[in-house]
């Protein structure tokens, strides 16, 4: 039902994101899910076993935390899948970002890196890189130190994030080698990157020498943009982590073995096969919790959580949180392979919170969290959610982003509602949400009420959605806004309005496609379009062409007009309701009678064009169901008999995208539908006088 009265004034006050309260019946809660699709289900594309491999590290590093460094060595083994003889060998070198303000992050960082910071030493750390070696087999290595340098794609002569060196002797197709570099790393501070450290709390990521992708018969290893995340191959990682006594530590994989050296220090070894990163932290603070994940029909999972002191009371949410994940994520797409999985909820002031690494991620919390508000539990479900495509479907995160971040926001909200409830509307906040790829706002809790799944996205979708086509390279989009909703909110409500289209059941097998047919891939956008295709036995380019390669939006509304044809020659209500003077007597009034003419006409005021079902209530009790295709920009529905009460576009909510639902429905200002807005209307004055009033107690 509209709110036009209530919703106008919250408008006003900037206040109203979306007021669209959707029946109950609508919502996912508590609906069962479909049964696990094991290693060989029937119909679907069979799971590997194991990833290529083709990118194995062995890794010592030692840390230094009064001297906020780290000292390293490793070798690569790596074999050249392409079809091309290989010479020149690209590496990122993530945290030379932070090595001064000329880095092509660090020109861009806008709000992440203020005046302060810059000016601040603590915030710069680079990455050096001693000496880096061509490993021979008969114990000949080829130095290729001397050729290292680096490379700037962007133009910006002043980044260091890639470096290359070439060897004499080119590698041949199917060929393994391995090098071997040392280098050194200074840790930036915690408050500048993904990576940092804050009092005594280390978060360890992007922190090695690490080569780049050869892909669709290039090179791809970009500069580390301000707001792109991550594209490398896969392989076994087998790495030894050297810290002082008394630390814990968590990281990528196993823990194989600990042990304790004469200096005062321990080693902590870790392993993990068919990965494509590492990333570890340490910290003396940390509480350690475990659980199991064991549900029937999924491979056990040991939860590890890594827990600050002060969030003690959060654990058991935490670890709940990270099961949901495990459970709708395995259904939905294929069921997680590795045997355990760590979460880390980082230190104060931290900026390495809400972020994914393989087995390994980041959630976020505060001291006061009251469980309606779903924090930790949404963030910590998007974060182990990115376990099932980032790191399992390795996509172009600097190309493709939406390929990770779009499917798991979908799929986060989804999973959300579906287990804790549509009610707790802790991710719904008037004027935007807090967190990653949204503005900030006041959380409000509306008891009773559900608000239709998505539509916290569509204020960012309204506000940034036409500056950039969703599908380009993350660090081509206007600003970082663009990129949020193209990256975030504008693909989840577009799967959202596939699976509106599809049905949920065949939008699930495309998941569950998708899933295994590329696990330990680096699927592009064509390929997920292609599966969308081979499921669904249609051609949905049209779609994707109205989704995915336009910046245009979505918006669709109705207006009804009503005549009563015996009344006098000129006598018209309006969608408004207004009579004229000529109106006939009360008890000639009858809605519900054979005399009414209703003309319903239903436009299309966005760019977007999508298929819309049309619901049109009469007065006798009757409904009319249309369908249009929404090509045009309007067409018209007529109606004899008794009178139309109520007419909804899109009355089910397939259309997530569309950006204004507000206008998606009319309805007769005299009949029971006034009543109920009027009803609605109440109590949303009623919660904006609350939220005023806390606006006083905490301001």
């Amino acid at each position: 039902m509209r709110l036009r009265t209530v919703g106008a004034a919250l408008a006003g006050l900037g206040l109203l994101t979306l007021a669209w309260p959707a029946p109950r019946a609508d919502s996912d809660w508590s609906a069962p899910l479909p049964p696990v699709a094991g290693s060989e289900a029937p119909g679907l594309p069979p799971l590997p076993e194991r990833s290529p491999r083709n990118a194995s590290y062995t890794i010592e590093a030692r840390l230094d935390p009064e001297a906020r460094t780290i000292e390293g060595r490793l070798v690569l083994q790596w074999r050249n899948t392409s079809d091309q003889a290989l010479a020149r060998f690209p590496f990122h070198l993530y945290w030379n970002a932070f090595r001064n303000t000329l880095s092509t992050t660090a020109r861009g960082y806008s709000r992440r890196w203020t005046e302060g910071e810059q000016d601040d030493e603590r915030s710069f750390g680079w990455i050096q890189v001693r000496s880096i070696r061509l490993l021979g087999e008969d114990e000949t290595d080829e130095d290729l130190t001397p050729s290292l340098r680096y490379l700037h794609p962007d133009g910006n002569e002043d980044d260091r994030t890639v470096m290359e060196v070439r060897s004499e002797a080119p590698v041949a197709p199917g060929e393994t080698v391995r090098f071997a570099i040392e280098w050194d790393a200074r840790i930036p501070h915690g408050t500048v990157g993904r990576a940092g450290w804050v009092h005594d709390y280390h978060f360890i990521s992007q922190w090695f020498p690490k080569i780049g992708v050869f892909w669709k018969g290039e090179w791809n290893c970009h500069p580390f943009y301000p707001w792109t995340e991550f594209f490398s191959d896969y392989g076994i990682y087998d790495v030894r982590l050297t810290v002082p006594r008394g630390f814990v530590v968590g990281a990528t994989g196993r823990l194989e073995e600990r042990s304790e050296n004469a200096d005062g220090t321990e080693t902590h070894r870790y392993v993990q096969e068919d990965v494509h990163d590492f990333a570890w932290t340490a910290s003396r603070r940390f509480l350690d919790r475990r659980a199991t994940f064991d549900d029937a029909g999924y491979p056990p999972v040991e939860i590890r959580l890594l827990l600050q002191p002060e969030h003690a009371h959060l654990a058991e949410r935490y670890l709940e949180a990270t099961k949901i994940a495990l459970r709708t994520y395995g259904t939905w797409s294929a069921p997680y392979p590795y045997a355990q999985i760590t979460v880390v909820d980082p230190a104060w002031g931290s900026s390495s919170g809400g972020m994914e690494y393989p087995t390994l991620f980041t959630g976020g919390a505060y001291v006061v969290a009251p469980p309606v508000l779903q924090s930790p539990e949404g963030v910590t479900i998007h974060e182990a959610g990115h376990q099932f495509w980032y790191g399992l479907v390795g996509n172009n995160e600097f190309e493709e982003a939406w390929l990770d971040e779009g499917i798991n926001t979908y799929m986060t909200a989804k999973a959300q509602d579906h287990s804790l409830g549509p009610e707790g509307l802790g991710h719904r906040y008037f004027g935007g949400q807090f967190g990653r790829g949204a503005q900030t706002g006041w959380p409000v809790v509306a008891p009773g009420v559900w608000i239709r799944r998505g539509s916290d996205r569509l204020a960012g979708l309204r506000a940034d959605g036409e500056k950039d086509v969703m599908a380009r390279p993350g660090w081509t989009y206007r600003d970082r806004d663009s990129y949020r909703i193209n990256s975030y909110g504008k693909p989840a409500l577009t799967l959202q309005t596939l699976e509106g289209l599809v049905g949920e059941e065949t939008m699930v097998r495309i998941l569950r496609t998708f899933a295994r047919r590329y696990r330990f891939a680096h699927p592009s956008s064509e390929d997920f379009m292609e599966v969308v295709a081979e499921v669904t036995g249609e051609d949905w380019r049209w779609f994707f062409e109205e989704t995915f390669f336009s910046s245009g939006l979505c918006d669709y509304a109705v207006a009804v007009e009503t005549r009563r044809r015996r009344a006098p020659r000129g006598w018209f209500e309006g969608p408004d309701g207004e009579l004229a003077p000529e109106a006939p007597p009360e008890d000639e009034a009858d809605t519900a009678g054979p005399d009414w003419t209703s003309r319903v006409t239903v436009m299309r005021l966005g760019e977007v064009r999508m298929p819309v079902e049309v619901r049109v209530e009469l007065a006798d009790g009757g409904t009319v169901k249309e369908l249009w295709d929404g090509r045009d920009r309007w067409t018209r529905f007529e109606y004899t008999g008794a009178k139309a009460v109520v007419a909804i576009v899109d009355p089910d909510g397939k259309i997530a995208i569309d950006v204004d639902r507000s206008n998606n429905e009319w309805m007769d200002k005299s009949g029971p539908a006034r009543r109920a807005a009027t009803k609605w209307a109440a109590r949303w004055m009623f919660w904006l006088q609350n939220l005023l009033e806390l606006h006083m107690v905490v301001g």
